[in-house]
């Protein structure tokens, strides 16, 4: 029974190629186009430390305007689990290009991103990142980590919730997780914050990391779970392990459930 639902969804597959391939085309050029017309205006707001929340309000307009004309609708399960009005770690699983989008859709209160180094080598998109409003982690090296680390803390500090993606990029075997890093559940501890877990169980379906005529791609629904917050009040250094186990089960288990990953 199993295979004959893997055949005809190959089959399924073949007969969408060419529309996937055109609905990414017009993805690109949506996105590449848009991003040129905002701009100017996120040069702006982004010369200043002090115009990122008035930056952060623009960026969720321009995502969630995209995230509408390219037929994308986020559905969030658990809204009053979001935690509001002090800081903690934002972690989800990362499954798909869309993923940060979802984030700012989601949340309306100023965060800030991490994200990896290479992103500095787009195209127009770097902005958001070598500006200072977010934070690139150079992962090959120990001394850019460990500044990039301390920029992190200071943001708890200053009060802001901080985004990381424990798996540092987007998984190639999506919706199966990747390995876990332990930089979200080692700033939550030491700093004493709660970690928000969220599932996102359809990213990958709308937008999935593969070639152009490979990966699935398709407007429609995204779900979002947002999970109740993790406390760390208590917690110590010899607790991460653990904690980073029941972080990662904690976002596996909507997906365990729909696709036994």
């Amino acid at each position: 029974m199993k295979e004959n639902q893997n055949t005809k969804s190959s089959a399924l597959d073949i007969i969408l190629t060419p529309f996937t391939f055109l609905y990414k085309v017009f993805i690109m050029l949506y996105v590449a186009v848009s991003l040129i017309v905002f701009y100017p205006v996120f040069k702006y707001l982004l010369s200043k430390p002090e115009r990122f929340p008035k930056a952060f309000k623009v960026i969720r307009f321009y995502g969630k305007s995209w995230l509408f004309f390219t037929g994308v609708y986020v559905k969030v399960e658990g809204k009053q689990n979001i935690i509001k009005g002090e800081p903690f770690i934002i972690t989800a699983n990362h499954s798909s290009f869309l993923d940060p989008t979802c984030l700012y859709s989601i949340y309306d209160e100023y965060f800030v991103f991490t994200g990896k180094k290479e992103i500095e080598k787009w195209p127009l998109f770097h902005i958001f990142y070598t500006s200072g409003m977010n934070i690139l982690v150079d992962r090959h090296s120990r001394v850019g980590a460990m500044r990039s680390f301390k920029k992190m803390m200071d943001v708890i500090d200053n009060g802001t919730p901080l985004v990381i993606l424990p798996e540092g990029t987007i998984s190639k075997e999506a919706p199966k997780l990747a390995e876990f890093k332990t930089g979200a559940v080692t700033i939550a501890i030491q700093k004493q914050v709660p970690i928000q877990p969220i599932t996102f169980t359809t990213n990958w379906k709308r937008l999935e990391r593969k070639g152009w005529f490979t990966g699935k791609a398709s407007p429609g629904v995204v779900e979002a779970i947002v999970h109740p917050a993790i406390p760390t009040k208590g917690l110590t250094k010899a607790d991460a392990e653990e904690l980073n186990n029941t972080l990662r089960n904690v976002i596996n288990q909507p997906l365990n459930k729909m696709y036994g990953v």
